[in-house]
């Protein structure tokens, strides 16, 4: 949310730099949110998991896995 809001500020702010014809608030907003996506995930050690098998190696604690068995 901090980089969400980080993004939002930066485009007011090219908003009135530019006289009202600055550049869409994706330009600002996505930067900031992958950006901070990517370095948390890469400082957590969840990246290199992520991008090599494509899932981790336990759960979310929160979610239930069903069986597989039929009853």
């Amino acid at each position: 949310m901090t980089a969400y809001g980080t993004g939002l500020l930066v485009t007011y702010v090219a908003l009135n730099v530019m006289d009202g014809h600055g550049q869409p608030a994706l330009l600002y907003i996505v930067p900031f949110t992958l950006g901070t996506f990517l370095t948390l995930g890469q400082m957590r050690g969840d990246l290199k998991v992520l991008w090599t098998r494509g899932e981790p190696e336990r759960p979310c604690p929160h979610v239930r896995l069903q069986s597989s068995h039929s009853q």
